[in-house]
């Protein structure tokens, strides 16, 4: 694993990074029953039974989530989450801007108490970009630190959507990885904390070594594809695995 750097909020919307062969983590809920390894029949049933179709397209002010799929627009913008055939999801993001940074466009999974993973692996392949190097995967581990049963804050929308109100009483690890292949959490990955501005591994969180966490806290992943700013970004998220101890 790639370590990254200690972030802070403002730093990680400011500059990013890449760890190829890392996963990441960083903004979702922690609300329902979370997927077990006997029920681990596909992406997207995953998503449906246990989190949440899921989107950071435009800044903060635009976090939100939906318990179907999303293909939405605005200008020349565009984000969407489809469920493929197969259980796969597509993830597209297209022109949304470079302020911040970082934005991105995917859904998010319930994975339970924290100290009950051993590995997370996540499987993708990129459809379409304008990077030189295959898509970026933004990973986003959240914490529920306060112990709501909840990652942030949420208001219930007319559509059926939901906005994200803030998140300062829990907690939210970032890694970012190439759109290419397979890629492991387990115990030796390290996180950038936001609220907390640390880093800390896996392991390190389940056995308490930050303050607010342990291995009771409940936990979700949230996994998107970045955009560049211009152009657009499309991967395939094919699957994702859960080893628990």
């Amino acid at each position: 694993m790639t370590p990254h750097k200690t972030v802070s909020r403002r730093s990680v919307l400011r500059e990013g990074a890449v760890a190829t062969g890392a996963v990441v983590c960083g903004g979702t809920t922690a609300v329902g029953s979370a997927i077990a390894d006997d029920e681990q029949t596909g992406l997207v049933a995953q998503i449906e039974g246990h989190g949440h179709y899921a989107w950071f397209p435009k800044g903060p002010e635009t976090w939100g989530r939906s318990d179907t799929p999303y293909d939405m627009q605005d200008g020349e913008s565009r984000w969407l989450a489809e469920p493929q055939s197969n259980g796969s999801v597509r993830c597209l993001a297209q022109n949304l801007g470079t302020e911040p940074p970082n934005r991105n466009t995917g859904f998010d999974v319930h994975l339970g108490r924290l100290g009950t993973i051993e590995t997370v692996t996540v499987t993708s392949r990129t459809l379409q970009t304008s990077r030189w190097r295959p898509a970026e995967l933004f990973f986003g581990l959240y914490l529920d630190k306060d112990d709501s049963g909840e990652f942030g804050n949420w208001e219930s929308n007319d559509d059926g959507t939901e906005s994200a109100l803030g998140s300062e009483t829990d907690d939210e690890g970032i890694l970012f990885s190439a759109a290419s292949g397979e890629v492991t959490i387990d115990g030796d990955t390290v996180f950038g904390l936001l609220n907390a501005e640390t880093e800390a591994t896996l392991a390190e969180l389940q056995e308490g070594t930050v303050e607010g966490i342990s291995g009771e806290t409940l936990t979700a992943l949230y996994i998107g594809v970045v955009n560049g700013g211009e152009g657009t970004d499309e991967v395939i998220v094919e699957d994702m695995r859960v080893s628990r101890s």
